[in-house]
Order: C-alpha cells, then structure tokens, then sequence
C-alpha cells in the first residue's frame, strides 16, 4: 500500500510445494500497512497486514496557542499545544513533557502531560497579574527543539457587563470594564459581528449605539471589544428588534414600503397564536407577475425547530357536484367566456376615451323615437353579429357594425320592458306567453327596480322609458352557441357610427331549442327559462353602465372588472328583491344555496370559489389565487393560468366588501355609492375606486384581502373592517365543499424559506401557527436575490392576528 514500504523479491514462482515468499521492509510512516500477492493473470488475492510504530521520539516543537492576547489573570482561550515526533514526522505517543511558567506568568494545569497517540499534548494557560510579555516553556528532556517556549501578552482590556439586560437595535447601551481607551474612536466594539457607534468612553465604562442588522430575531449576540489590535473577552448577550408585533387577535397590520418587509415576533411562553400573513400585488396590471422569497430565521434561544406542516389536502368535500350543477356551472362558464371577448370588443373599438368621435353623447331626439308598441305589433330589429368583430371584418373603426335582422312580434308592453320573441323561433318547446308574461313581471318589479335603485336610471334614446328584451334563436347561434345572451354598446350610438345600432336600450337573449336548430348544442326550456332572470340582471347592469357614461358625457368606460363586478352584484341585489332579502345581514349557506336562494347567490359563490382555487367537488387547481387576479383581462387572454372569468366573483366579492365597509357613512348611503361609482368620476379602475372613496386603493385591496380568509371562520378572530357584513363567505363556501374556502399554506415558527409569485390584483397567504411555545422569529420578504422588492408591482405585506 501507499507509504508502505518495500518487498524483495516483488515478483517470484512458486517451489514445488506451491509456496512463495519476499521480504516485506518498512518505509518511514508509521500507521497501518498492506501488502497484496496476486497470481500472474488471476483474481484472487491474499492480504497481508501489519502495522509500522514510530522510531524512538526526536524532536519537539510548538503546534498552537503561541502569541495569544488574553485578560490578566483569566485563561487564554486557546490552549497551549506541543508535538513530539520522531525522524521521520512521526507523532510519538508517551513523551514526557513538563509546562512551567516564567515567573509573574500565572499557572498551567496540567503541569505534567504525556503525549497522545497522535504525538501531542495540551494544557491551559491562566495568565498572570502581569500586564504585557508572559511566557511558559514546555520541557521535553534530552529532545531537539527542547524547551519550546510559548509567549502570550496580558491585557486589563475586558468586558464586566452590558447593560440594558436586552440590547435594542439602534438604541443606547453601556459597556462596563476594565482597559478601554478614554478615546472613543480608539475602542472598536463589534456586537454579533457588526460595528457599533461608540459614542462616549472612559477607562471603565464605553457608551453605544448598538447597531441594526438586517431582519434578524430576538437572540444573544457576541458583543466584544478591541483596542491597539488587542482584544477582550465577548460577553453573550441579548438583542433584539426596535420594534416587535404586538397585534391583538382580530387586529391588522400593514406594509406598503419594501425596505420595511419584515415582521418580528417576540418569543413567547405560551404560544397557541396565529397569524395569517398576504404578500400582495397592488398595481391594476394583470400581466405582471412578481417573485419573491419568504424566509424566517428562528431566533438562538428557542427551542428546536418545529417541522414544516404538511400543504393542504382537499378532503373529499360534503357533497359532489349533480349532474345539473354541474350542467349549469358549465353553460354559466362558457356564457362568461363568450361574455368577455364582448366587453373587450367594445373597450377596443367602442370606448370614447380612445375614440373621440363617440362623443359627446347625442340624445335621439322623441320624433324620431320609435313608438311604444302594442302586443301584437310586428318590428324589424337588429341583432349585432358579434362574431364578425373578431374575425377581423367589418370592425367599428370605420363606422360599420355588422348585424342580423330579424322581424320581432310584442309580447308584453310592460312599466319598464317590452319582450319581444323572434318569427323564425323554433316552435318546439317555445317559450308561452304565460311564461314570457311572468318574466315581464320579474323585469318591470324586481330587476329594472333594483338594479336602477342601485346603479342609476339608463338612458332613453328612443324615448319610450323602457327596455327591449328580445328574445332570439340568432342569439343561439353566436359565438359558438357560448353565449346566453348580451347587451352591445353600439345599439347607445346612432347607425351612422354603428349601422346595427337598433338606437336604444336592448337586451338579445337565447331562447329554447331541444331540436338544435341553431346547429350551436340543444337548448332545453327549463335551463333558459332558470337562466333568464339572473342573466337579464346581470346584462342589464351593464346597460346602464354604458348608457350613464354616455347620458354624463364621460370619456371612459368602466374597467372590466370593475363592470363586471358590479353586474355579478346586480345578480345579488336583484335576487335580494325577489327574496325579500336586505345587505348587511350576514347571510349563510342555509340562505346562499338553498331553496330558492340558490338560483339567485349560489353561482356567485361558486366564481368566487374559482379564484380561491377550487375545481369542484373535493379539489383545488395550483396556484390560485395566487396566479389569478382580481383585475381580470381586458384582453382576451392576459396571460395568467387562470380562466379570465374567475375575476367576477373576486370583483364581485370586493365591490361587495366596498359597499358594506363604507356604504352606511357614504352620503346617502351605500345605493348611492353603488351609483357614484358609474356616474360621479370620469375615472375607470383604481383611479375610480381612490377618487370615490377618498382612500389609497393599496389599503382597501389588502383588507379586502385578509377579508376573503377570515371571514366566518369559526374561531378566528377579526375586526369589522376585516369582515364582510352582508355575506359569512366561510360558512357558505365550506357547505359547497371542503375545497372551496380560501387555503393558505401552513408553516410553523422555525426557520423556513419559500419561493412563490404572485400576479398583480391577487395575494399569496401563508398561515403561521404555534405549538404551546414558541420562539422568536424574523420573517423577510425579498426578492429572489435576497434585495429589497421593487415597486413597479405595488407589493405589500399584511399579517393579521387570527387567534
């Protein structure tokens, strides 16, 4: 083996008994050795062992300890350390060595050592009373290098005490002592490594400005002193933050400036707390996303770092989906998909705010007027082909709307609507007048009564001071048969700047077709007939949304969010009016999805489940909300792995935030707001949001954030800007499935670091949860790079104290 010798003869063969022998010669190491006799082109090998012990010891020499600093008359901190070896650097096992100070250099103990096996021997040094040169030999009889000599320096230079019994980052304290210079610049005073500001000195005492580090916990500290290249003893110590969270249970605390994202937790004896942490993104741009890291460093004096808990695992929920739920949340999905490549046709080619000539509005003068019609009456109307736009052709830019005429009979002649039915209809199955007459009914007393209390009284371009609902198989057929029916905003401007302008306020909705005579999917009667009430609610909101602005003279539409916020609330109040229901009454499931609540509320509900994640029955998609946005697309598709639609309930569930925490101190209440928000500003989106209520957006988003975890949550507490008043979210969606709440991941107080991203107008929550004690902890948020976070998203931090 290596450093093993020789052997002679290296190769031999064997006598006629089979046997061979070499002689093996130790090299110059001592140690354990190896030879290995192998047959000429065999496998097999024999081992020998043996093992070399050094020569007779020859020399000594000094291995560590020399040259130190120290307090007088207190112990070095490093030993004092001589090896013996033989002539060959061998360590020798067994050599007598006797440590003796010089006179006035203090004691060593031990006095007398033998080495080890490793050639060594050790002993400590308490220095003398002597400031200045000290030395101790270290005799080895009869060796080379015999006495080694070992030279240490004694200093009064040490630390007594620090004082306050916890030192406070940026704050005052006091260094009591022996040997300091009376100079202050000459004293350097490091506190867990870092320098700090001496600010006033004597000979025994030095005062500092202990210096602040970079989101650490509560923890003891090194604190040491150095003066003329000497240093003194260090003194443990503890230190914490300027600031620690104090937050009652309930209470909420907010961040908005990056260099400040970190949150400091005092260690506590008790624990049992809880705190739900949002790292959210402010800025109104959905395409932008923002990575970042969370990392918690768990203070020394704590106990032993608790395990991660496991991610959150969707049960199987209280009850799956039926097959006409599920019949229904699909026709409701596809109507929403269908419904946004509308809203950003109009925002692209029909929005005065980037073309001027759709405005100032021109108010059709009552001659030219269409007539209120009689039941009965036969009339030509329009239906905006709303597939042509995109398909490229016939876009508005050059003052042309493609439609699709139809000839239309008058059914009902009601206070508010006219419903009118398409001639080419199928026959089967077709809507009865009764049946038309009772959704009139719903219209004239329920939908056009709340939605104009809440939203304002629409234009009247043709001034006969009603709606028409008209109710066609044309609608069937568009956009792929996705769509349950619309409002255009063309049909607000007159024909010669939209030729399928039929020149007033119009609702075009689907009507039954089992025998699929539009070739776009069958249709059965009881789905529209279920649909139609909500549907016109929510369409008709937007009406008025886009006849306001024009009636104002505004230069803006509505974000899209924002209008399709408002119209998912139309659905709410109109259901409340049917119902008999009033806002601010905490409603749960038992009002939300049963009986004939749930016709009205339980789509809500389910949209804004979609953001929090859930994909029906018991499970959950990735990343959301976390990837989804409240700011929904104005494209149509903005990038995100979410559907574009997911953001009616996140906006519905925020506007209804909004109205509940500032509608009853808003001037005449929270209809009144509902309205101002479409008429009082020439403003869209978070500009519109700001100038209405006279609040950073930044602030009302993250409590609306917070909001959406611990709203109705048994045993978690919240204060009231924290809750939704009209609606317990919890109750309803834990009773639609155990998947559908809000689920933020868990970590416990120990140390952690996670890496996520979240997309501008959503939030990433992380819960943190506590034993029966817990220690300190300092959580930061950075960005992958471990610097401050940029501002271009807006970020803010938020923790909540939920138990």
């Amino acid at each position: 083996s290596a450093s093993g010798g020789s052997v002679s003869p290296g190769s031999a063969a064997t006598d006629a008994a089979g046997r061979v022998a070499a002689q093996w010669s130790f090299g110059t190491a001592a140690g354990a050795h190896a030879v290995t006799a192998t047959p000429a082109g065999g496998t097999t090998t024999a081992q020998f062992g043996a093992t070399a012990t050094p020569a007779a010891a020859d020399s000594v020499f000094a291995l560590s300890g020399n040259a130190q600093t120290g307090t007088v008359s207190a112990p070095l901190p490093a030993p004092l350390v001589v090896k013996v070896i033989d002539q060959y650097a061998n360590g020798v096992a067994g050599a007598d060595i006797v440590f003796t100070p010089a006179p006035g250099s203090g004691s060593v103990t031990p006095t007398n050592v033998q080495t080890g096996a490793n050639g060594e021997a050790s002993t400590i040094w308490t220095l003398g009373a002597t400031l200045g040169s000290q030395s101790v030999e270290a005799g080895a009889a009869g060796l080379k290098g015999d006495p080694v000599t070992f030279t240490a320096t004694g200093s009064n230079l040490s630390i007594a005490a620090v004082s306050p019994d916890t030192m406070v980052e940026g704050a005052s304290a006091t260094l009591t002592g022996t040997g300091f210079s009376t100079t202050p610049a000459n004293n350097t005073v490091t506190v867990g490594g870092m320098q700090a500001t001496v600010t006033s000195a004597t000979a025994t005492t030095l005062g500092i400005t202990v210096p602040t580090f970079a989101c650490q916990p509560v923890r003891a500290v090194n604190v040491q002193v150095t003066v003329g290249g000497t240093n003194s003893n260090t003194v443990s110590h503890p230190v914490r933050p300027a600031s620690l969270l104090a937050l009652a249970p309930g209470e909420m605390m907010l961040v908005q400036d990056p260099t400040s994202f970190c949150l400091q937790f005092a260690p506590s004896s008790t624990g049992g707390d809880e705190y739900l942490v949002g790292v959210g993104a402010a800025a109104e741009s959905p395409t932008l996303t923002l990575s970042y890291t969370m990392t918690a460093v768990q203070g020394a004096a704590a106990p032993a770092a608790p395990a991660i808990l496991p991610a959150f695992t969707p049960q199987s929920g209280r009850a799956p989906l039926s097959p006409e739920d599920r019949q229904a949340i699909e026709r409701r999905v596809a109507h929403d998909r269908a419904e946004q490549r509308i809203r950003a046709f109009e925002r692209q080619f029909l929005d005065p705010a980037t073309n001027t000539a759709l405005r100032p509005p021109a108010q059709r003068s009552a001659a030219a007027a269409l007539a209120v019609p009689n039941v009965g009456d036969t009339l030509h109307l329009h239906v905006p082909n709303i597939d042509n736009p995109f398909t490229g052709s016939n876009e508005p830019t050059d003052g042309a709307c493609d439609s699709i005429g139809i000839d239309v009979v008058v059914k009902t002649v009601g206070s508010a609507g006219i419903f009118v039915t398409d001639l080419n209809n199928p026959a089967a199955d077709s809507l009865t007048d009764a049946e038309i007459q009772a959704h009139s009914d719903t219209f004239d007393l329920h939908i056009y009564a709340a939605d104009t209390t809440y939203f304002g009284t629409p234009s009247d371009r043709d001034a006969n001071q009603r709606v028409f609902v008209v109710l066609t198989i044309e609608v069937n057929k568009l956009l792929s048969g996705q769509i349950a029916g619309f409002v255009f905003a063309g049909d607000l401007f007159s024909a010669a700047i939209c030729a399928s302008s039929d020149d007033g306020e119009l609702f075009y909705g689907h009507v039954p077709d089992p025998g699929n005579v539009s070739g776009m999917g069958a249709r059965q009667k009881s789905n529209v007939l279920f649909q139609m009430p909500s549907l016109i609610a929510h369409e008709f909101a937007h009406n008025i949304q886009q006849s306001r602005r024009r009636l104002l003279g505004r230069s803006n539409l509505l974000s899209t969010w924002e209008a399709e916020g408002q119209a998912t609330l139309a659905e709410e109040v109109v259901g409340h009016s049917i119902l008999g229901n009033t806002s601010g009454m905490d409603y749960g499931a038992s009002v939300a999805l049963s009986g004939p609540g749930a016709s009205w509320y339980r789509f809500i509900f389910d949209r804004l489940a979609w953001y929090y994640g859930w994909a029906g029955g018991g499970t959950r998609n990735a990343n959301a909300p976390d990837e989804c946005t409240l700011f929904g697309t104005q494209a149509l598709n903005d990038g995100t792995p979410c559907e574009p639609f997911w953001f009616y309930g996140a906006s519905w569930a925020f506007q209804r935030y909004v109205a509940d925490r500032f509608g009853q101190s808003y001037p005449g209440g929270e209809t009144a707001l509902t309205k101002d928000w479409i008429a009082k500003n020439d403003l869209s989106g978070v500009q519109n949001v700001e100038a209405l209520l006279g609040v950073q957006f930044d602030s009302v988003f993250a409590r609306w954030a917070a909001q959406n975890y611990v709203d109705g949550r048994p045993g978690v507490a919240s204060d009231t800007s924290l809750q939704m008043a009209s609606w317990n979210v919890h109750d309803i969606l834990s009773s639609r499935s155990a998947a559908a709440p809000l689920a933020p991941a868990q970590q416990t107080f120990g140390n952690f670091a996670i890496t996520e991203q979240v997309r501008s107008g959503s939030t990433v929550y992380t819960l943190l949860v506590s034993g029966a004690s817990r220690p300190a902890l300092a959580v930061r948020v950075r960005d992958l790079s471990d610097l401050v976070l940029g501002t271009a998203n807006r970020p803010q931090l938020w923790i909540v104290r939920t138990k």
